[in-house]
């Protein structure tokens, strides 16, 4: 479980120190990814603290469709982006240089949220069956054709078809019980 999203939802229900947990938490790493963009450590500090304020005065918009973590990256990133388009320094760029910084603030947030989605397929290959756990690792990760699983393992071809099936199963419901939910695009 995501330890952010606990605490944020403790926070919710009245607990204070909850929200502390969560400042003590990314607050740090908050500051290195803004100043990244703005590339001003004081208002990387200021952008930072509006970020949690956001989490104060919208708590309602957090839904639990991604991890706590990328929610909170993500306004971070929002609010970056914001104070680099009133900043004077974008306005006297040319436009394909802003359209630059755009496409590198796009790319970061991809990248943060594929890294959360690595942890959490780690997370829940961990809680599932060894079996399947094996077979997903050795043809997915490993690269290996059925018939490479199976002597491998051990196993005929129509049993390592049979557990990737399952294992697919197992992780997909592993994976949704931790709140990720797959969107086809």
């Amino acid at each position: 479980m995501d330890n952010g999203a606990s605490s944020y939802r403790r926070f919710l229900n009245g607990d204070e120190d909850a929200f502390v947990e969560i400042v003590e938490q990314y607050g740090a790493n908050l500051i290195l990814f803004i100043n990244g963009f703005v590339r001003n450590i004081v208002v990387a500090e200021d952008l930072m603290e509006e970020t949690f304020c956001d989490l104060i005065f919208y708590k309602n918009r957090y839904k639990e469709k991604s991890s706590f973590k990328t929610y909170l990256f993500a306004i971070a990133r929002n609010k970056a982006a914001t104070y680099l388009k009133k900043n004077s320094r974008i306005a006297d760029l040319p436009i394909e240089d802003y359209e630059g910084q755009l496409k590198d603030m796009n790319a970061l947030e991809n990248t943060v949220i594929k890294e959360e989605e690595k942890r959490q397929l780690y997370s829940a290959m961990d809680k599932i069956n060894s079996e399947y756990h094996a077979v997903l690792y050795l043809l997915y990760f490993e690269k290996m054709s059925y018939d490479e699983a199976a002597l491998v393992l051990k196993k005929n071809n129509k049993q390592i078809k049979n557990l990737a099936y399952r294992g697919k199963q197992a992780l997909k419901s592993m994976m949704e019980k931790g709140g990720f939910f797959y969107e086809k695009q």
